[in-house]
């Protein structure tokens, strides 16, 4: 995703950049579900997850050529990047 823009919180900017790239509206939660930082060889990142809900309209690949959904027991179908496999775990676990 993008950055945070001045005068705009993690939540709206969030907002913001789903209906940019996906073409859909959403709803953040409002609370940061998981918060990992990672050192890659080259680099370290901070991934900040946060839920969300779509309210208006349905994801669509206007910035990425392939999207998909799964069900919370299927997330470990997928190969994670180690930035991301906190989160998912997360995910999967909870209750």
């Amino acid at each position: 995703m993008g950055k945070v823009e001045a005068n705009e919180d993690i939540f709206s900017a969030l907002e913001r950049e789903i209906t940019e790239e996906l073409g859909c509206k959403i709803e953040t939660y409002k609370e940061v579900f998981n918060d990992n930082t990672h050192e890659y060889e080259t680099f370290i990142i901070n991934l900040i997850s946060i839920k969300c809900r779509v309210v208006e309209g349905t994801p669509t690949k206007i910035e990425y050529s392939k999207l998909i959904w799964l069900k919370r027991e299927n997330l470990d179908s997928l190969k994670w990047t180690p930035a991301d496999i906190p989160a998912v775990e997360q995910l999967i676990n909870e209750k």
